[in-house]
């Protein structure tokens, strides 16, 4: 009986990854951040390129920290820069443990690393070279992250 379940279970599951959506990973970058602190004056910056408008988009921010971090959140500001020079920009609260003080993300020992959707099925209006900007918007002007960056998956049906 048990078999006959792992069976049925196994071929729900591959009958869903050839049903969803497949994603395709156009930019899956990080940037160190010296010393492990990332003070308020160090934006990171960046760049990738977009040559289908047509596709779907999903954009996630990357984040490697240490247990050490004294807050569950990270406030950022994040900019995006289009190839005409044209502009965005948000601030987000990128939560980093539950509130029972269990840290979100996967890890082991002292490092912890997660993304964050930003924005998905995002549409860029046209082709060229994109900039995400991030910039640490926490009332603490030094905080223990070791490293930051930003992910471009592109969606097809």
């Amino acid at each position: 009986m048990r078999s006959k379940f792992s069976v049925v279970a196994l071929v729900f599951l591959l009958t869903l990854v050839f049903v969803s959506c497949d994603k395709k990973v156009l930019a899956d970058m990080y940037q160190h951040i010296d010393n492990s602190i990332w003070t308020w004056d160090d934006v990171r910056n960046f760049a990738f390129d977009i040559e289908d408008i047509e596709s779907q988009h999903d954009i996630l921010i990357q984040l490697r920290h240490t247990t050490d971090y004294p807050m569950s959140n990270l406030y950022l500001f994040v900019g995006i820069t289009g190839p005409s020079g044209q502009t965005l920009r948000d601030t987000i609260n990128y939560i980093l443990a539950e509130p029972s003080g269990e840290w979100i993300g996967k890890g082991n020992g002292h490092l912890r690393e997660l993304r964050y959707m930003y924005r998905d099925n995002t549409s860029f209006p046209e082709p060229g070279t994109y900039s995400i900007s991030l910039e640490q918007a926490m009332r603490e002007p030094r905080l223990p992250v070791s490293d930051i960056g930003v992910r471009i998956e592109k969606i097809t049906p």
